[in-house]
């Protein structure tokens, strides 16, 4: 499993800092609890309206929630912990199995992302570990870090872009977008930031940290860092 900086997890005092959201040579298909956060483009607050501590969402707001209910479907290995929908971001806790885990959930087939859903085994791992087998424990052993270079960047870069992870919200990203599209007529429009936050959870007490700060969101909006 690949571990972030402890920089990157500050305190949860209404407010959730992310100070860097890629650690360069981590494997995205790896078994580990990951902490995504996806904002709308331009942090436009489409997707519904805090009362009373409590989302209430739009017309879009409904379409991401009725697709995030279907990620269990998109690979056998996921495990949907945790989220929340806010009016321009969403936060979740996504799970990646161990490499021969299935969550007994069939597949949903798309031909854009059609590859999402082969194996894993079939993705080059940027590192491989000797994990435990129950799909909720956490890896406390750091990797070494490969040497950067120009050339090995570039590599891993087009390697991620097949991993696991990244497929899942591309996938997410554009399924939501393309039915924003048709309820607004805008073909093609991008609804969503180009780039998202990720953490790789490190132990159990992160793990609860951000769970409990992933419930109370609705609750800090006028604190949180996306509110705008």
């Amino acid at each position: 499993m690949i571990l972030i900086n402890e920089t990157m997890t500050n305190k949860f005092n209404n407010k959730y800092r992310i100070e860097s959201n890629r650690w360069l040579f981590g494997d995205y298909s790896a078994h580990a609890h990951y902490f995504i956060t996806i904002c709308t483009k331009e942090r436009k607050c489409i997707l519904g309206n805090i009362v009373n501590g409590k989302i209430k969402l739009s017309q879009h707001g409904n379409i991401v929630k009725n697709e995030i209910q279907k990620i269990l479907q998109y690979h056998k290995r996921v495990l949907l912990d945790t989220w929340v929908i806010m009016p321009n971001h969403i936060h979740c806790i996504i799970t990646l199995g161990d490499y021969d885990f299935e969550n007994g959930i069939s597949l949903v087939e798309d031909n854009n992302y059609s590859d999402c859903v082969n194996d894993a085994t079939s993705v080059e791992k940027i590192h491989e570990f000797s994990l435990p087998q129950s799909q909720l424990n956490f890896q406390s052993q750091s990797p070494q870090q490969p040497q950067s270079t120009p050339n090995n960047v570039k590599q891993y870069r087009k390697q991620r872009h097949n991993m696991i992870i990244p497929k899942l919200l591309g996938k997410f990203q554009m399924k939501t977008s393309k039915q924003i599209n048709i309820l607004l007529n805008t073909p093609r429009a991008k609804n969503w930031q180009p780039n998202y936050y990720d953490h790789v959870i490190r132990n159990n007490k992160s793990y609860q940290r951000i769970k409990n700060y992933i419930i109370a969101n609705p609750e800090n909006w006028k604190e949180d860092r996306f509110s705008i």
